[in-house]
């Protein structure tokens, strides 16, 4: 068992990390990479596990962190979070095992709300292989190369139906081993490539080299988290939009402050300003 201090499984999968969890009469239950994960909650806590890799949990969940020394650490750099971290004590920043999937499941958000980018990555997991009832692993990117414009604006798409099938393409031509190879290179230089691709600013490739290539220093800035980041940090930028130049200047700024940290300072910073939108209740900033 896994205690509430250590893991909110709730919270982790309703962040904006991942998209294809779905609610069980339990708990929660999902696919990374090729494996089914499942989690129950228990007085106290929760439950893990996963199949057919008995293991391949942990490396998602990063159960290996100790998330109250991630969150002293933090505490101790920026004491404006506490009242975050208090609120969500065991949020955790996920680890996808796939890159592809990463990549591809993000093109889906990018002007968009939760419940419809669920129902997108869902379509794009149905192509690939089933691994349970309802459960399937995401197809290749060979598959989803194959795969219409006119197919994915006919199941909502919208302009992504263009984007998705142009990337697939981009990725195959830079060959089989691109994706992952970026995990290789400094962060930045990662970051530089994926923005290379169709489609693909700087705000979608930290959220790829953040959890499908697992560098700690991306810190992914959105409307939500920009808000915060430029009255702490920018306080000139309070009232501007957030522009490609402002984004590299603030988001340098947070990643020196923070460093490894930053990926899950970051996400504190994001759940916090998404649950407040939604729900009007959570701490402001």
């Amino acid at each position: 068992m896994i205690p509430d201090e250590q893991l909110d499984f709730d919270a982790c999968v309703l962040s904006g990390q991942v998209f294809r969890f779905k609610r069980t009469d339990e708990g929660w239950a999902g696919v990374d990479g090729t494996n089914l994960i499942k989690a129950k909650r228990v007085p106290g806590g929760w439950e893990v596990e996963s199949r057919p890799n008995r293991d391949a949990w942990k490396a998602f969940l990063q159960i290996d962190r100790d998330l109250l020394d991630i969150r002293r650490r933090i505490a101790s750099i920026e004491p404006r979070l506490i009242p975050m971290l208090d609120t969500f004590p065991g949020l955790r920043t996920l680890r996808l095992a796939s890159p592809a999937e990463t990549l591809f499941s993000f093109l889906c958000t990018a002007n968009n709300h939760m419940s419809r980018i669920v129902r997108m990555t869902e379509f794009l997991a149905s192509k690939g292989e089933e691994l349970e009832a309802d459960h399937y692993i995401f197809p290749s990117v060979v598959r989803l190369a194959d795969t219409s414009e006119q197919e994915l604006r006919a199941n909502g798409f919208g302009y992504r139906g263009a984007t998705i099938p142009a990337v697939a393409k981009t990725v195959l031509e830079k060959g089989g081993g691109w994706l992952k190879g970026l995990k290789t290179l400094d962060y930045l230089d990662a970051r530089a490539d994926l923005c290379r691709l169709p489609g693909v600013g700087l705000k979608l490739a930290d959220c790829v080299c953040l959890f499908g290539l697992h560098f700690d220093e991306a810190a992914p800035i959105d409307t939500h988290v920009w808000k915060t980041l430029a009255e702490w940090y920018a306080p000139g930028y309070r009232h501007a939009p957030l522009s490609p130049s402002r984004y590299v200047e603030v988001s340098t700024l947070f990643r020196e402050r923070f460093g490894d940290l930053a990926a899950w300072a970051q996400q504190y910073v994001f759940y916090n300003r998404y649950i407040s939108y939604r729900t009007r209740t959570v701490t402001q900033v």
